[in-house]
């Protein structure tokens, strides 16, 4: 992620801006201040800016309205410099929430919306870098949902099929099939990790296990992917979908702990492998009949060749 206040100088009065983006619709700048702190800031006529009364406080920034004879602004301000990144993500995410409207009398509530979703994200401190594990498991869930799902089922329903952040027992409910997204490194033991009984338990009438074998891969590899590139990918292709889907996208992303980062380009993937099992009848897995009371939580080892004999895919799936 590029820094965008780095190339604005301080100014000796009132604010040093430029525009976000010369094609989206609204009056968007970064801008710096005297004190030489970030901000970021929505311009328009009076009475299209949030009301001051309804803007969320947020920890490590300011949000305020300034007005004018003339204008009003809605001013973003970072509070200390070296949050630039989580201040930058949050900033993108207000870019992407508007930059489809066709009424500028929508965007202060989906400002609105956007801020207080964000302080929500930042009361549960989500902020830290995700684990290899987590980043692996994330990926995971969105190869399937950008490879799989939205492809049949279009942006729109695969977003709301994608239950995985929610903590849900299984990553998707796909109409009557559950479904969940395990991610396993190339090389590695061909075993997956089960978290809990009731990721291999479905909630509804069919379950499938999937999973996914990926490699390590080298950065200029045409074949290979960073967490940063598979969410920008469908970010763009969520440019079609409708705004809600949008929304509700970078929301699931907020519940997976995910802010783009510099550090996720550190981990370059390339896909094997998918491979895709009907969980029924004997196969595999704990089931919650044998947990004896006082066991609280179980997790176990799964080995992939244990599970040829249940190999199927739903009659939706398409190769």
């Amino acid at each position: 992620m590029n820094n965008p206040w780095l190339d604005i100088e301080k100014p000796d009065a009132d604010f040093n801006v430029r525009l976000v983006g010369e094609f989206h619709p609204l009056q968007l700048y970064w801008g710096r201040d005297t004190q030489g702190r970030y901000l970021f800031i929505y311009e328009s006529t009076i009475g299209r800016v949030p009301d001051k009364k309804s803007l969320p406080q947020l920890a490590g920034m300011t949000v305020a309205v300034a007005l004018s004879a003339s204008n009003a602004k809605l001013v973003l301000i970072l509070n200390e410099a070296t949050n630039w990144e989580l201040f930058c993500a949050l900033c993108l995410d207000l870019v992407r929430a508007t930059s489809t409207i066709e009424d500028e009398g929508v965007a202060a509530a989906i400002f609105l919306r956007r801020l207080t979703r964000w302080q929500e994200f930042l009361k549960r401190e989500r902020t830290k870098l995700l684990s290899k594990e987590a980043i692996k498991g994330l990926v995971g869930e969105l190869l399937f949902l950008n490879d799989k799902v939205a492809p049949l089922f279009g942006w729109d329903d695969a977003i709301k099929f994608w239950k995985g952040p929610e903590d849900a027992p299984q990553d998707f409910a796909i109409h009557n099939t559950a479904v969940e997204i395990k991610c396993q490194a190339g090389g590695t033991k061909p075993t997956v990790r089960i978290s809990s009984v009731e990721q291999l338990v479905p909630q509804l009438p069919v379950g499938y296990l999937v999973v996914y074998t990926i490699a390590t891969a080298e950065q200029d590899d045409p074949n290979g992917f960073t967490l940063n590139g598979l969410v920008s990918r469908i970010r763009k292709e969520l440019t079609s979908a409708s705004e809600t889907a949008r929304e509700q996208f970078e929301d699931l992303l907020f519940m997976a702990g995910y802010l783009m980062r510099e550090e996720y380009d550190e981990f370059c993937f390339m896909k094997v492998s998918l491979r895709c099992f009907r969980i029924e009848g004997d196969f595999p897995r704990i089931s919650t009949e044998v947990i004896l009371p006082g066991i609280e939580r179980v997790s176990y080892a799964l080995k992939i060749e244990a599970c040829v004999p249940f190999e199927a895919k739903p009659t939706w799936w398409k190769d």
